[in-house]
This record gives C-alpha cells, sequence and structure tokens, in this order.
C-alpha cells in the first residue's frame, strides 16, 4: 500500500460506518447493539471487539486482555488500526499501552471521571490500568496504536532518560492502578509528527523487512520529538489529594532504588513507621511491599536480558540480588523458566 493509498481508505467510510451513520439508534440500544454484532463476519467482529465486549451491559467497565490482541509468537507486539466512526463507546480498561492521533477533526474522550475534547493533532497515550473510552461520533479520523507493555518499556527503557516530568511519567510504575495516568501532546497537525505515524502505519499494513525493528525505532523517535517540541504544552494530571502524593513519593523511591530498598529505609526517608509505609504501598498497588519489589526487579532482570548481552551474575547484581543462585531460582519461579532460556527464547523469535 503506498501512502495515497492508505489516505484514500483513512477518509473512505467502511461498510460498518456507514451502516451505523444511518442507524444512529443503534448507539443507545443494547438489543440493537446485539442485533447488529450477530450480523458481522468474523473479521468484522475482531474489528469490532465482540468477544471481549460484555454484551449484557456495555454499561459495565469493561476489560480487554493483552492476548486478544497480541499473539506469542509475534515480535512486533504493536498494533495500530483507525477507530471505527459512529460506533458505540465503550468504557475498558487493559494491561497495555494505547495511544490515539486525532489525524483529522474531533472526538470526545474519558478517562476516569474526566471528559475531554480531543482535537486535530493532539495524541494521547494512555497507561495500562486506566478506564476510558472513545465517541468518535462524526467524520473524524483517529488512529489507535496498542503498545504490549513489556515491548513498551524495552523500546523506552534506557532512552527515554532525565529528570523531567515527562521521564518520571514513561518510566513510572507499570503496576499501580492508582498513580497510572495519561499524557496528552498538542501538535497542532504539525508535519513531522503526522509523517512519523503514517510511515509507522505503511510499516505495519506492509510488512516489509525488519518492520518490526522499523516500527519500535519510529515509536522511540515519535516520543523523542513530542518531549523535544511540546513538553511545554502537554498535559499530565497530577494527583489531586495529599496521600496521592505521598503515596506517589513512596511509588517513585522503590522504582529508583529497587536494588537495596527497605521498610525500614522508606521509613525513614518519609518519616513514618514501617507498617504506614506498608500500607500505602499495599493500598497504591495492590501488592505488599515484597511483592511490590520482586515485580519490579523482575520487570528491569527481563528488559536488560533481552536488550543486553551482560551476564547472568552481573544482571543479578544490577536487580539487588547478592547471590546469583537466588536470583536464578527467584527469576525461574516468576517466569516459568530459568533467565538463560528466557534470553535465548527472545534471541530466538527476533
Amino acid at each position: 500500500m503506498t501512502l495515497t493509498e492508505l489516505l484514500a481508505q483513512m477518509h473512505n467510510y467502511t461498510k460498518i460506518e456507514k451502516y451505523l451513520m444511518t442507524h444512529r439508534d443503534i448507539r443507545n440500544n443494547q438489543q440493537l447493539i446485539n442485533n447488529f454484532n450477530q450480523h458481522l463476519n468474523p473479521d468484522e467482529t475482531d474489528k469490532m471487539l465482540v468477544p471481549i465486549i460484555n454484551e449484557s451491559d456495555t454499561s459495565e467497565p469493561s476489560t480487554f486482555p493483552a492476548d486478544f490482541f497480541f499473539s506469542e509468537d509475534d515480535p512486533l507486539k504493536v498494533k495500530m488500526t483507525q477507530h471505527t466512526r459512529y460506533s458505540t463507546p465503550i468504557l475498558h480498561k487493559h494491561d497495555f499501552y494505547e495511544m490515539f492521533y486525532v489525524y483529522e477533526g474531533e472526538f470526545i474522550q474519558h478517562i476516569n471521571h474526566e471528559t475531554m475534547t480531543m482535537h486535530t493533532g493532539e495524541i494521547c497515550l494512555i497507561q495500562p490500568g486506566v478506564y476510558h473510552s472513545l465517541d468518535v461520533d462524526n467524520y473524524s479520523i483517529v488512529l489507535n496504536i496498542l503498545i504490549e507493555r513489556h515491548t513498551f518499556e524495552s523500546i523506552f527503557f534506557n532512552d527515554l532518560v532525565g529528570d523531567s516530568t515527562f521521564s518520571t511519567f514513561f518510566r513510572n510504575d507499570f503496576f499501580s492502578e492508582e498513580l497510572n495516568t495519561y499524557i496528552i501532546f498538542k501538535t497542532l497537525g504539525e508535519h513531522e509528527t503526522q509523517d512519523l505515524i503514517l510511515k509507522m502505519y505503511l510499516e505495519i499494513l506492509n510488512k516489509p523487512q525488519y518492520y518490526t525493528q522499523v516500527i519500535h525505532s519510529y515509536l522511540l523517535l515519535l516520543f523523542s520529538h513530542l518531549l523535544r517540541h511540546f513538553m511545554q504544552t502537554a498535559i499530565i494530571p497530577k494527583p489531586n489529594k495529599k496521600q496521592d502524593l505521598i503515596d506517589f513519593k513512596i511509588i517513585t523511591a522503590i522504582q529508583k532504588n529497587y536494588q537495596q530498598i527497605t521498610l525500614s529505609k522508606l521509613a525513614h526517608q518519609f518519616h513514618y513507621s514501617t507498617q504506614y509505609i506498608s500500607q500505602r504501598v499495599k493500598h497504591a498497588t495492590g501488592l505488599s511491599f515484597s511483592q511490590f519489589l520482586l515485580q519490579r526487579r523482575m520487570q528491569i532482570a527481563t528488559e536488560l536480558l533481552k536488550s543486553t548481552d551482560k551476564k547472568i551474575k552481573i544482571i543479578s547484581a544490577e536487580v539487588g540480588y547478592n547471590n546469583d543462585e537466588n536470583f536464578i531460582r527467584t527469576f525461574k519461579r516468576e517466569n516459568g523458566m530459568p533467565p538463560a532460556r528466557f534470553r535465548a527464547n527472545h534471541q530466538s523469535l527476533n
């Protein structure tokens, strides 16, 4: 597919969009939605996400599983589609990153308890675990980019560094639903951003040789470009309550000091008891301190195994284990295989 053909496809209405546009009563009638879904072919059913939507009540939040979008043997782990115009908005969350790019027009977006209008050129990145929905009830062209969690972390793990709010956002913990949030970049239809996204879309559609590496590189280029040119006008919601801010600081401290951090050190740093610190970690993440710390260490270890050729003993020390045999046993328990086999499997996939 060429760029000209892609732009024509994006502007043309699909059969489903034409039907939804002329049958506006479907959007708010659950019975009509179910009837409509029953007449879709398998490809259309997948596109409309029928298998993972609660057909009994679309007003209830849904959870979209990652394995519906990303297969185990696909090294790309990035999906890109055009959002179906006039479709029923579904409040949902998922365990992967989702990015929306408004190529043309505007639409209404709901994130947690906020409602906002997205305009041409704006990009919204939503972290895992955040309830949201898109209401594209008009002609607008909105592109959805789904990025599997570990792929996102792998791409940005060692590259988007620094002390800015944006670097903190990208390197923030990926397990805390209390702290997860979103970021909106206002590019105002800037050409370079648009060009990067369209090139990435063509790579995904055409799948030329080395397209996986090229798409991952485009993602890094895209976010580096956004941080460089649009960080001053970007929108990131901040914690509203004092306790939210304390939780944020505690979780950030664990993220940064995962090698040597302990409950006692956190208690000393924040001037609270170890019991209170433990309660705050549990509240923010749903995990105990030891579980949360283990999850963080395993996250770092898997990325080092995939992205570096460091010896297992070195990685063990870098993620906070004094004994590499203890690290190997723990890694095998948490990941179902020893670190050496994990690295070999990843290299064979690539």
